[in-house]
């Protein structure tokens, strides 16, 4: 094994089994559901139908907790968009099997996109990630095709985010220590889907210099949003008027609203 694996994951997976609360919390209805990933992984997350015809959300969350943190957000965004939402905890995270990989979420990933596909023929598909989440959902991007790409509070790589939360490590070799790389700039360098990316101006977890590399790498169409006062958590709570704004109007320009 890889002397420094264990140390590696628990450094960046921090995943909770239990729930805070259920979509049923905040007046949705829902289901579980249980993707398969390709590695036999049983997964489990939730899907929150909508009324929209023809889009549905597909949401990855960050390193921590699971699919119930952000129970607001799901509300949120089925009373802004009348929209159907999956949300998917990765192998290890809530009540799905398996242990945290970065390799594992990718796979996980697709394993969501599938069942999306499969039953919402045809709709076109928002792909959002937070946090780690967004590397997550940036690689999917790159082997699927989503309508389009939502980021949060993205780190760039993690080798970035190291060197920028302990410029020490600069004179280290740690990109020969760290096998987890979650290269988000390098995925949307790759992807011609349309990506929107905010960021808070005063993220004390991931720098905002994270999303201003990811928007330097990626490739058009793009669009990259500063939130002032806003730190790593609940960007769309600081205005959520101004949030959702900006988000309807990327929606409606690249015809997923």
């Amino acid at each position: 094994m890889w002397p420094f694996s264990r140390l590696e994951r628990q450094l960046l997976f921090m995943p909770e089994r239990s729930f805070r609360g259920t979509p049923e919390h905040v007046g949705l209805a829902f289901e579980d559901i249980f993707p398969v990933a390709s590695d036999s992984v049983r997964l489990h997350g939730w899907h929150m139908p909508g009324g929209a015809e023809d889009v549905v959300w597909l949401i990855f969350h960050g390193n921590g907790g699971n699919i119930s943190v952000r129970l607001d957000q799901y509300a949120e965004i089925h009373r802004r968009y009348d929209a159907s939402i999956f949300a998917i905890d990765y192998r290890g995270y809530g009540r799905s099997d398996g242990e945290p990989s970065e390799d594992g979420f990718y796979a996980d990933a697709v394993a969501a996109y599938e069942l999306v596909r499969e039953l919402h023929p045809g709709k076109k598909i928002v792909v959002f990630g937070r946090s780690m989440g967004g590397a997550v959902a940036a690689q999917l991007a790159t082997v699927t095709s989503p309508t389009v790409l939502i980021l949060e509070a993205t780190l760039s790589s993690i080798l970035d985010v190291t060197r920028d939360q302990a410029p020490w490590t600069r004179y280290l070799p740690v990109g020969l220590l760290l096998r987890s790389r979650f290269d988000t700039k390098g995925y949307v360098s790759r992807s011609s889907v349309p990506k929107l990316i905010f960021h808070g101006d005063s993220d004390r977890t991931v720098p905002h210099t994270s999303s201003e590399r990811i928007f330097a790498a990626a490739r058009p169409p793009k669009q990259l949003h500063l939130i002032p006062g806003g730190d790593h958590d609940g960007l769309d709570l600081v205005d959520p008027d101004g949030y959702h704004g900006i988000v309807r109007k990327f929606l409606i320009e690249h015809g997923a609203l």
